[in-house]
This record gives structure tokens, sequence and C-alpha cells, in this order.
């Protein structure tokens, strides 16, 4: 038990004015939405839905075009050491998970998110690392529900991947009494 309390005394005085440590990885959000790939039948039913809403089917083009203007940085000097993977938000679930809503052409709208790699992005001896979704973006787009028709919403989806890196403090206190 005394050596315990010396191994938190002895951490808290080395991260007393020094880097703090951290217990634990960064929480990782939620994402609401699911990725897989929309039922034949389903897509069928919502380019029914737009042939007859000839507002939401212009609608859902100008989003579609505004997306499609994207600006292609030239990093190809650069290593990026969190990788991502942009998914597709093809389903949405409204009033508090009891409906679920289809997304409306989600490759059109570009209604995605990124996938981050894993742990170990720094590469330090000291530290522990991991990729972490950042840059949330709202995101409006179009929904269609099986219940009450098509729905404009907005959603928060991460579009980058940042290295996140901290000093573990268990780590910390055993640099400090010379433990490995």
């Amino acid at each position: 038990q005394t050596f315990v309390v010396a191994l938190l005394v002895a951490c808290l005085l080395y991260c007393n004015g020094q880097e703090t440590c951290v217990p634990s990885p960064p929480n990782v959000a939620e994402i609401d939405g699911e990725t897989d790939t929309q039922p034949r039948d389903i897509q069928t039913k919502i380019m029914d839905a737009l042939s007859n809403d000839t507002e939401v089917m212009l609608a859902v083009n100008a989003l579609s075009a505004e997306r499609a203007l994207v600006y292609q940085e030239s990093k190809s000097l650069y290593t990026d050491i969190c990788p991502r993977r942009l998914v597709y938000v093809t389903r949405v679930y409204l009033s508090q998970y009891k409906e679920v809503c289809y997304v409306v052409s989600p490759y059109r709208q570009r209604v995605r998110y990124a996938v981050c790699g894993g742990s170990g992005c720094y590469g330090g001896k000291y530290y522990k690392s991991q990729c972490v979704r950042t840059g949330w973006t709202r995101l409006q787009f179009w929904v269609w529900c099986p219940n009450c028709g098509f729905k404009l919403i907005a959603r928060w989806y991460p579009q980058c991947c940042s290295c996140y890196r901290w000093l573990p403090c268990l780590q910390a206190a055993d640099e400090i009494t010379g433990r490995s």
C-alpha cells in the first residue's frame, strides 16, 4: 500500500510542470449512421419517390453539384501518419432510434466520414499514440423514411484523422522510480 501511495505521489510530482500524464487513450465518439449497402428494393422506392417530388430531386442535385467541387491538395512529399478511409453513410435513425431512414444518393451527396488507422502513429518510445477522428463537419443531406417520406437533416461527421499522443501515468511513474 505504501508503494502505491509513493507511486502516485511520484507520478503527480513528475507530471507537475511537465507534460501531463494521461491515464487512458482518447475517447472515440460514436458515429450516427450505418454504412451497409442499401437494399435494392429501398433504392427503387427512393427513386420512385424522387420521380414524384421534383423539388427534392432538384435539392439533391444542388447538394451533389456543390460537394463535387472539391480541391485536391498535392501532398506527394509528405507521409500521412494517420491514413484515413472514407465510408459513406447509407442509413440513419431518427426519433431516438425508432425510425430508420435511408440517405438519398449517399455517394452523390457525399455523406461520408473518416475511419482512422490504429495506434502507434507517433513512434515515440515514451509515448502512446492513436489515430483519432477529427475535423467534425456538419453535413446537411436528404433522407427518405418509409413512414414519412423525404426529410432534410443534418449530422456531424469526422472528415479527417489526427495522431494524438500521450504519456501514460504509470509509465511516467515507472520512469521516476527506475522501473521498466
